[in-house]
């Protein structure tokens, strides 16, 4: 049975899993702006939670590049800028096709079956204009591939440059094409899982990413232009 330390470390741990998630929320949404400072007492009081979880997810966060840690000052939000987006999105554009080449030979009769499952709620989501799902729902489907390339470190570094970019992908909210063409683009995707092109799939993909880079940089640029 584990002691009352293992217990109370336990309870940390999962205090901060959920301090992290409503973070990353917060941050994803925008209520948090880049370049916003970070009070992990205040932030512990809105949670109604100690201090040591909230740091705990502030550290976790800042190993992963949504925040900085500022000597002797906390933390605040990374700044948005066109550089760091910019290298976010040259290194999804060789990773994400990379990835779904790798994976398509690799991909059963269950995999497809989890992948379509996973558009079906994607193509749900976005034609209801539901925000709170969309990005669950839109990675889902995405490493629905991804996840068959047989790559732990490429799907380390994938998760990583995903996560940064949802900081930016909410500007092209509304600015990417119809629910019906968004969703035609995930179902040319998923059609050509089903034949087995990998090389389609990765030039989907390919053109899938670099479709929103444009959008999102040219709002990015708009964005930081009335700041």
């Amino acid at each position: 049975m584990p002691n009352d330390r293992q217990s109370r470390k336990s309870a940390v741990v999962t205090l901060a899993g959920h301090a992290e998630k409503v973070l990353r929320e917060l941050i994803f949404s925008g209520e948090l702006r880049p370049g916003e400072r970070i009070y992990a007492d205040e932030e512990a009081e809105k949670l109604g939670m100690s201090l040591i979880p909230v740091r705990e997810a502030l550290r976790s966060l800042a190993s992963r590049g949504m925040v900085e840690a500022i000597p002797q000052r906390g933390f605040r939000v990374r700044p948005a800028d066109r550089e760091d987006f910019a290298e976010t999105y040259q290194l999804r554009l060789m990773l994400d096709p990379f990835a779904a080449r790798l994976a398509v030979p690799r991909m059963t009769d269950s995999t497809l079956e989890e992948m379509d499952r996973a558009l079906d709620a994607l193509a749900r989501t976005i034609r209801s204009g539901d925000v709170s799902d969309y990005d669950t729902d839109h990675r889902a489907f995405h490493f629905s591939i991804y996840n068959q390339c047989g790559s732990r470190w490429l799907l380390d570094i994938q998760s990583m440059l995903w996560e940064n970019s949802l900081r930016y992908q909410r500007l092209s909210t509304g600015l990417r094409g119809t629910p019906e063409e968004r969703v035609a683009e995930h179902q040319a995707i998923a059609d050509a899982c089903h034949v087995g092109d990998a090389d389609i799939v990765a030039d989907l993909v390919y053109q899938h990413l670099d479709h929103t880079r444009s959008v999102v940089y040219d709002a990015l640029t708009v964005e930081l232009e009335q700041e």
